[in-house]
């Protein structure tokens, strides 16, 4: 299933730098915009705040990248 790679970057309060990812099916968003749009909704959820454990997000600094098909780590 092809789908989008938005990785927004963040740094910690100690200014360790890093990034959190947001994954969306290109059939619900079939254009990088949309994605994209979606991914600045979503970096300020509480969920996603508590899962970069309240790093600051960096959304002006968004990175996309396309997938054909899902990669499995074991191959299949």
């Amino acid at each position: 299933m092809a789908h989008w790679e938005i990785r927004i970057p963040t740094v910690t309060a100690d200014q360790r730098d890093g990034v959190q990812v947001f994954t969306y099916s290109a059939e619900q968003y079939p254009l990088q915009l949309l994605a994209k749009r979606q991914a600045r909704k979503d970096v300020d959820s509480a969920d996603a705040i508590r899962h970069r454990r309240g790093a600051t997000a960096k959304p002006d600094a968004i990175s996309v990248v396309w997938h054909e098909t899902y990669e499995f780590a074991n191959g299949f």
